[in-house]
């Protein structure tokens, strides 16, 4: 069994492996195999950024950051976790069911929890 210690460990591991958020356009379904956003956004403030990472007990580990839109529009239907603020590994890959827009001025907070499994 994991025990608590473990899981914290776990939780404390993958936020510093993994610390940066990135959002694109892409439609395409969650696979496996998927190594990267189909279409990462990189303009008018919605570039891959470094997320302000947490983890509290029992290995949860957490992911915020916010993206504010300046002098043009984005929008937004995929997200996910990376281990570089270009390229690098990505962790964890999230595609909404509609597109978001967001316009100058505007701001886009994406907020991400993982648990960890026990397991046995």
């Amino acid at each position: 069994m994991i025990t608590n210690d473990g899981l914290n460990t776990q939780a404390t591991l993958l936020i510093g492996a993994f610390p940066y958020i990135g959002n694109g356009t892409g439609p395409t379904a969650e696979v496996e195999t998927d190594s990267a956003l189909e279409s990462e956004n990189t303009l008018y403030g919605s570039a891959r950024k470094a997320a302000t990472v947490s983890t509290s007990s029992n290995g949860i580990s957490t992911w915020d950051a916010l993206f504010t839109i300046t002098g043009g529009d984005v929008s937004v239907r995929e997200y996910g976790i990376f281990s570089a603020a270009s390229s690098g590994t990505m962790f964890y890959r999230r595609v909404l069911l509609t597109t978001r827009n967001y316009t100058d001025g505007d701001a886009l907070e994406i907020h991400i929890v993982h648990n960890h499994a026990r397991g046995t």
